[in-house]
C-alpha cells in the first residue's frame, strides 16, 4: 500500500483524498499545512496520523512513498523538487508547472532520483477519453472541432471585490488557461496531435490574468477552437466535425455521453465503461499501477504533459500574460 503525504487542503485535495480512500492501494498518511490545526482538520477525516507545519520534515519522513501537491500553481515546482530530492514519487495537480523550464528541470530530477512524476489531468485516464480518441480515428478526415470548458469560479467574486486570489494572480501562475484550459489542451493534443501554429485570444481581468478566452489550434486542413472561462459558465457540448458526421460530447471531462450524428441521424455510441464512482478514481488507479508495475504509458503521459506545458506557455506569452515564475 502506497502511503501518501498531502500538500494542500483545498476542495480538489479533499476530492483526491476521497478517491484514494476508495482504493485499497493507498493510505492517506500525512498532511502538511501552514498550521497543524488545519492539517489535522483535513487529514483525520481520511485516517491520516502524521501532521506537519514544516514541509521539509514531512518530505524527509521515511513513512511516505508519494507526495500529492495541490498548492497554488507557482509553488508546485519548489515543492516537487523537494519531494523528488527525498526520493518520493510525486502527483502534482494540473498545471504541473508554470512553464517548460520548470517542467524540464523537475522531470530531469525525477529521472535522476528514480521516481515517477505525474501531472494529475484526470480526464486523460477516463476510459471514455480513449473511446473519443478511437472514434476520432475512425473518421475519414477532420474538418473542425470545437471544445468547451467553462465554470464560474467562486474566487472570481473576490476579484470583483477588488482582491487578488491566488487562482487569478500572476504571482501564483493563475488564470483560465492555467486551470480549465489545461483540460482542453490535453484533449486537443491527445486527439489531434500537435498543431502547426496556435494563438490565444485572452480576455484579461483586472488582476492581469485571463478570466476567459479562445484558443485556436491550426492544423494543415482543419482548426480546433477551444473556449474556456472561469468568470462565466459554458454549457455547450463539444463537437468534432467530419463532413456529414459529427461526434458530440456532453462534457469534456467526466464524459457520460458520446453521440455520433451521420447525415442528420444521431445515435448514441455505447460507452465501453460506465463512468467511475468518483471522477478521480481512474487517475489514482493509473498512477498506482504505474508506480508498482512500470509500463510505456508513463512516457506517453510525459510526452503529452510537456506538450501541454509548451503550448500553454507559448500562447500565454503571445497573449501578453507573464508570471513571476517566468523571471
Amino acid at each position: 500500500m502506497l502511503a501518501v503525504g498531502f500538500i494542500g487542503t483545498s476542495m480538489i485535495a479533499h476530492e483526491f483524498a476521497k478517491a484514494l480512500s476508495m482504493l485499497n492501494a493507498y493510505k492517506v498518511k500525512a498532511v502538511y499545512s501552514r498550521t497543524l490545526f488545519k492539517a489535522e482538520s483535513f487529514g483525520k477525516a481520511y485516517g491520516a496520523d502524521l501532521f506537519f507545519d514544516d514541509l521539509e520534515q514531512m518530505m524527509a519522513s521515511p513513512e511516505l512513498d508519494v507526495i500529492y501537491i495541490a498548492s497554488p500553481n507557482s509553488l508546485h515546482f519548489e515543492q516537487a523538487m523537494l519531494a523528488i530530492a527525498n526520493k518520493k514519487h510525486v502527483i502534482v495537480e494540473k498545471p504541473a508547472f508554470s512553464n517548460v523550464k520548470e517542467w524540464d528541470a523537475a522531470h530531469a530530477a525525477a529521472d535522476e532520483h528514480g521516481v515517477k512524476l505525474f501531472e494529475a489531468a484526470r480526464h486523460l485516464h477516463d476510459p471514455n477519453f480513449q473511446i473519443i480518441k478511437d472514434e476520432i480515428a475512425k473518421l475519414d478526415s477532420i474538418d473542425n472541432a470545437i471544445l468547451y470548458y467553462g465554470k464560474y469560479s467562486s474566487r472570481y467574486d473576490q476579484v470583483l471585490a477588488g482582491e487578488e486570489p491566488n487562482i487569478f494572480s500572476t504571482k501564483f501562475s493563475g488564470g483560465a488557461l492555467m486551470d480549465l484550459g489545461v483540460y482542453t489542451l490535453y484533449a486537443a493534443l491527445a486527439w489531434f496531435g500537435e498543431p502547426d501554429s496556435a494563438e490565444y485570444v485572452a480576455r484579461k481581468i483586472q488582476t492581469g490574468v485571463d478570466g476567459s478566452g479562445t484558443i485556436l489550434f491550426h492544423y494543415p486542413y482543419f482548426d480546433v477552437t477551444m473556449h474556456i472561462s472561469k468568470n462565466y459558465n459554458l454549457h455547450a457540448p463539444s463537437e468534432i466535425h467530419s463532413g456529414k458526421k459529427t461526434l458530440i460530447l456532453d462534457e469534456l471531462t467526466g464524459t457520460t455521453s458520446i453521440e455520433r450524428e451521420d447525415s442528420g441521424t444521431r445515435m448514441t455510441v455505447d460507452l465501453a465503461v460506465e463512468p467511475a464512482e468518483h471522477l478521480m478514481l481512474d487517475e489514482a488507479r493509473a498512477f498506482q499501477q504505474e508506480i508498482e508495475n512500470p509500463s510505456d504509458k508513463y512516457e506517453e503521459w510525459r510526452r503529452l504533459s510537456r506538450q501541454v506545458a509548451y503550448w500553454s506557455e507559448k500562447i500565454r506569452k503571445q497573449a501578453g500574460i507573464h508570471f513571476a515564475a517566468d523571471e
